[in-house]
């Protein structure tokens, strides 16, 4: 299989991000939200604050220890709601057992809302505002769009647990003019078939294995935003990619695929808002 890139992807969309920095009066500013100490939560926030920095764009980092309380971290969400100087505001999840994670991302203004979730711009997403795509769905999709291939019409199959998410997913395929269809990982392992149903293969599930050569249409585009650890300790996806190398069609490899134009595709959100409050400032 071809393999997508996303580095390729990431750096032209960084291209975009500085010179759309280099229009603005205002420097952009993006505040992260980090509670507990979970490696993999901590390492992601030093890659953004590092990509924000090369872009231009400011970062600030709110790091709340094990055993901070929920209302002390929505105070400081308040906080940053009010400050003019920021644009955008990052809650980095996983948020630590006992957090009501739609509290705290409701909690964020809609207009500083950096990563897409809050409830009123995903109904302004689902009502038709392509505008207001969640980052990691519009990853998946500059990921997909890489390939360079047509997809309208296509059959698209996305295999996710939630479907807050899948719903999401569904509509921005659907933008593509893609046919999709949601599946959850059990109904998938129970019916290893139905991805031969499928032109494009979308899986963000975090099962490593979920998605094997034998079930895979030739020439098809498989997306794998999965990211978990093997028995080994190595990160993979939910592709078994090993078993798809001399196979036609194309994949974006875990690591190296979708992550870094997440990365990019959120900073990119944060020009945007810091755009759109230069124009209203109000």
């Amino acid at each position: 299989m071809q393999l997508l890139r996303g580095k390729l992807v990431a750096d032209r969309i960084h291209v975009e991000i500085r010179e759309r920095v280099g229009q603005l009066s205002v420097q952009p500013k993006l505040a992260a939200i980090l509670v507990g100490d979970n490696p993999a939560s901590h390492l992601y926030v030093s890659l953004k604050e590092k990509e924000a920095k090369m872009d231009g764009i400011a970062f600030e980092k709110h790091l709340f220890v094990p055993g901070a309380g929920e209302d002390e971290v929505v105070s400081m969400i308040a906080r940053l709601n009010d400050d003019v100087s920021v644009h955008g505001i990052l809650i980095q999840l996983p948020l630590p057992k006992g957090f009501d994670t739609d509290r705290i991302v409701g909690s964020v203004d809609p207009e500083k809302d950096a990563d897409g979730f809050h409830a009123r711009n995903i109904s302004a997403f689902l009502d038709g505002d392509v505008s207001r795509i969640p980052v990691f769905p519009e990853a998946l999709i500059e990921m997909l769009l890489s390939s360079q291939q047509p997809l309208a019409g296509q059959s698209a199959l996305l295999v996710v647990n939630s479907e807050h998410f899948g719903r999401v997913m569904l509509k921005a395929c659907e933008n593509q003019g893609l046919v999709g269809r949601l599946v959850s990982s059990e109904r998938l392992l129970a019916e290893t078939e139905m991805t031969l149903e499928a032109r494009v293969i979308m899986s963000a599930c975090g099962i490593p294995g979920l998605i094997r050569r034998a079930n895979i249409l030739p020439n098809a585009i498989i997306i794998d935003g999965g990211i978990a650890k093997d028995e080994t300790g190595k990160t993979v996806g939910d592709v078994d990619s090993e078993s798809m190398m001399n196979e036609t069609g194309f994949l974006s490899p875990v690591p190296g695929g979708v992550g870094p134009i997440t990365i990019a595709c959120l900073l990119r959100k944060v020009v945007t808002l810091a755009t759109e409050k230069q124009k209203h400032p109000a």
